[in-house]
């Protein structure tokens, strides 16, 4: 005899998997992943996921794609549906609906599973946690106003994060370099600082095949350098929108259709925390920051970082190099900024190490 927990959650192990690939995709909205199912037979009905730019709703969706089906079944949602939902569910002859986890926004939260049962549907929360990098980046706008903020940054075999003038970018193995690809494609947003990304001729943008139609924002912080308009980054048109952020002691005139904000900040520098702060206002969810040692610095300063990404390349750049701290070892500088290692993992010859803020 089967275990309905454990068929719970294998349910919303596949409606989780489901939505992943989306993440990135669907503008201010979180991912959904939507599964009808009949777990008693073990039967895939119908699924779907939030479409682009959030343009359609997972539970709608689903509701369409097995309609004639779905009466009697199980509805299984990585994210509470909100209420306005129900009344199509009901209408659809859901009889359960299982949830991995509540609406972040917490006016909302736990107000689509009220709805459900007010309409006689079996309605419950099942906390399921790989749900929730689903709607990580949601709850931390709607919470904290800033997207969630990953960094990643690498480090070669002699503490040096690149180079101090244009060359060839850190060495990345092939895998760690996909693995980097399949982070901007998950983002709604990618960031460099305008130094880094010129010295290594950094577009921002995935190119991973099957992927290179994703847009991400492309977010640019110049300082007092001078911006080289030459830069394949601002010379290349397409590859999805360019926002710089610059300080209106140093104003910058791009071609036409980038945008340019200035703001305020120190040293001729933007303001980081009013920078993610406009970002989440214009919609990003999740950020990830391609960054040098000055930049990790002011985002660790800052205590902007969420999780940091460093991937540790064998290959060393030597005396030409730029340390990776800016005083002492770098992972003497993470400790004291109290992030902990929460996993690790090869990337080919590269070794990638995953940080979280204690």
């Amino acid at each position: 005899m089967s275990d309905p927990a454990a068929a719970d959650l294998r349910w919303l192990n596949a409606a989780t998997r489901l939505a992943m690939p989306a993440l990135g995709t669907t503008g201010p909205m979180p991912p959904v992943g939507a599964i009808i199912a009949d777990p008693a037979k073990t039967m895939l009905i119908a699924s779907a996921v939030t479409e682009l730019r959030g343009a359609g709703q997972a539970e709608l969706l689903a509701l369409t794609a097995g309609q004639g089906r779905t009466a009697g079944r199980t509805l299984y949602m990585t994210l509470e549906p909100p209420s306005a939902s129900a009344a199509a569910i009901a209408e659809a002859g859901i009889f359960r609906v299982v949830v991995a986890q509540l609406d972040p926004e917490a006016a909302s939260s736990g107000a689509g599973l009220r709805a459900l049962t007010e309409r006689n549907i079996e309605a419950v929360h099942v906390p399921y946690d790989p749900a929730h990098v689903l709607i990580e980046g949601y709850g931390s706008r709607l919470a904290r106003n800033r997207p969630f903020v990953t960094l990643k940054i690498t480090v070669c075999a002699d503490g040096m994060v690149g180079y101090q003038q244009p060359g060839e970018a850190p060495p990345m193995g092939p895998e760690a370099v996909r693995f980097v690809d399949r982070e901007r494609a998950a983002s709604d947003a990618v960031m460099s600082g305008i130094a880094r990304a010129e010295i290594e001729d950094n577009d921002l943008r995935p190119h991973l095949p099957g992927f290179t139609d994703r847009a991400p924002l492309r977010v640019v912080l110049s300082g007092g350098k001078e911006i080289n308009q030459r830069f394949r980054l601002f010379t290349e048109i397409g590859g999805g929108p360019i926002l710089v952020f610059a300080h209106p002691e140093h104003p910058v005139n791009l071609r036409q259709g980038i945008n340019v904000v200035e703001v305020d900040g120190r040293r001729g520098h933007p303001e980081l925390k009013k920078v993610v702060s406009l970002l989440a206002t214009g919609g990003v969810n999740r950020l990830f920051v391609e960054a040098g040692a000055r930049l990790t610095e002011s985002f660790i300063s800052a205590e902007l970082i969420d999780r940091l990404y460093v991937i540790d390349s064998a290959q060393t750049i030597g005396r030409f190099g730029v340390p990776a701290a800016l005083l002492g070892r770098f992972q003497e500088r993470i400790n004291v900024a109290r992030y902990s290692e929460v996993d690790r993992q090869m990337l080919g010859d590269d070794k990638l190490r995953i940080f979280e803020r204690r």
